[in-house]
């Protein structure tokens, strides 16, 4: 049997990786972790142990995730970070995807898609010739377990595109006491009785 899971704490994606790894930020564990990265045009592919995980704290927790995601024109490069993410109590009821450090010149791209797995849901950021997009998020989820990848692609194009922060945060909700749950009971009984002896 697996002990506790302990607190995750800052380290390479490469300390991630290690089989069954997971740890617990708050009252969510995290596991499954798996990474990888590939270039193309003399861009260079950004290993794990370039990539430095951060948890984070707070209102939401989660994960940053920092690295020098740099392409020049003609220059493509695609990383891709997954993993579970569990409520041990309550529920997930948000997931917040964002971007920091980004930068493009003449027609650079900069897109971060995140998909997750039951329920199939899908957040997008982009930095190009059409805008920019820095957050997105998804609320009312009511999730107890939630898989997620996010692809992280930069594209030069004739011009440069860079990055190095993306965070992705999540929010729960409690789940009510047991003390709660039968104070509850009891006065959904009591109203029903009420209710019963009026229309008798």
């Amino acid at each position: 049997m697996a002990g506790p899971v302990g607190a995750c704490s800052v380290g390479t994606m490469a300390m991630y990786l290690t089989p069954g790894f997971s740890c617990s930020i708050g009252n969510l564990t995290f596991s499954g972790f798996s990474y990888s990265s590939s270039a193309f045009g003399g861009a260079t592919a950004i290993p794990a142990a370039g990539v430095t995980v951060t948890p984070i704290t707070g209102a939401e927790e989660g994960f940053q995730f920092e690295a020098p995601w740099a392409v020049s024109s003609a220059q493509g490069e695609d990383s891709a970070i997954d993993y579970t993410v569990t409520a041990t109590s309550g529920m997930i009821n948000d997931l917040l995807l964002s971007m920091a450090g980004y930068g493009i010149t003449d027609g650079g791209n900069v897109a971060i898609g995140e998909t997750t797995v039951s329920p199939l849901l899908s957040l997008l950021l982009f930095d190009n010739s059409t805008g920019t997009m820095a957050s997105d998020s998804l609320t009312g989820l009511s999730l107890t377990t939630l898989s997620v990848t996010k692809d992280i692609a930069l594209a030069g194009n004739g011009g440069t595109a860079t990055l190095s922060i993306v965070d992705n945060e999540f929010s729960t909700s409690s789940v009510p006491e047991p003390a709660s749950m039968l104070l509850l009971g009891t006065g959904l009984l009591a109203l029903a009785g009420y209710l019963r002896r009026r229309w008798s």
